[in-house]
């Protein structure tokens, strides 16, 4: 299930469990097929109506940076789909998407809100995401989402949403110019035997071990790219002091020279739980 915790200063990551067995492993990618700040506060809008079955199987596919695909029973879910602009983003993937139900948007900067009013509006998708940035899809004209904030949870059908802490920037800009301004996030979505972490984009903050502790995500998608997160060491620092995943995905690496981050070194020096290094348009089935 999906989990919010209230904790002055926290951020919000993203963790998802599915049930079914676990099932990880690197396959080919086959047919899967931003405006000014708005006041706070509940606004008219479009409910949310999938998931609405139990969940069985999960296909995550990473689309370079922090960007995923999941794919579960029928719904398909995008986080943060920074494809525009995306040196590592495999081209083709939208051609042979067919529909998306939920985007869920971890932060505002450019390379995370990415191209989220446009595929929503394009597939019809909710957006997911705290008031801010739900204010922003709102006045580019997407009426069609569900505002949730740190320590919040939302239910959708049969999976449960959570946003948790990060410890990052976040502005919302459009044409090169401040239009708002929003915490970072990271989710966690829950609803089976599987628990996903997204931790979206952050350092290293000691009550990680909390989310684990709460939360108890067995997959972990987390940021190893340096300078504007956590690094390879601090990354596997986390991994094995305070979270306690069977399966590490590392994200938010060799999108930018910037990005120094190697997921070898990352490898190399997490000693609990496996690192499944990815390359964008593969996928990993749970």
């Amino acid at each position: 299930m999906w989990v919010e915790i209230g904790v002055s200063r926290w951020r919000c990551f993203a963790v998802a469990r599915f049930s079914g067995q676990a099932r990880i492993g690197v396959y080919s990618n086959t047919a899967v097929r931003s405006t000014k700040r708005e006041p706070l506060g509940p606004m008219a809008h479009q409910p949310c109506d999938l998931f609405l079955g139990e969940m069985t199987i999960m296909k995550l596919t990473w689309l370079g940076h922090a960007a995923f695909h999941i794919g579960v029973d029928g719904a398909d879910l995008l986080i943060d789909p920074f494809w525009t602009g995306n040196p590592t983003y495999p081209t083709v993937f939208e051609d042979r998407l067919a529909k998306v139900d939920a985007i869920f948007v971890t932060h505002g900067h450019e390379d995370h809100i990415g191209d989220t009013v446009r595929l929503a509006k394009k597939y019809g998708s909710t957006v997911v995401a705290q008031p801010e940035i739900c204010g922003f899809v709102a006045r580019s004209g997407h009426d069609k989402f569900e505002e949730m904030n740190t320590g919040g949870t939302l239910t959708l059908g049969a999976c449960e949403v959570s946003m948790v802490p990060a410890f990052h920037s976040s502005a919302i800009m459009e044409n090169g110019r401040l239009v708002g301004s929003s915490d970072p996030v990271g989710f966690i979505l829950a609803g089976g035997s599987h628990t996903i972490y997204h931790a979206g984009d952050t350092g290293i903050f000691g009550d990680m071990a909390l989310i684990q502790r709460i939360y108890k995500p067995n997959i972990g998608l987390i940021p190893i790219g340096d300078r504007y997160t956590m690094g390879p060491t601090l990354a596997a620092y986390a991994c094995n002091e305070l979270l306690n995943l069977e399966t590490i995905i590392p994200i938010h690496w060799g999108t930018f020279p910037a990005l120094s981050g190697k997921p070898e070194k990352f490898r190399s020096l997490v000693k609990r739980g496996t690192v499944l290094v990815m390359t964008p348009g593969e996928a990993a089935e749970i």
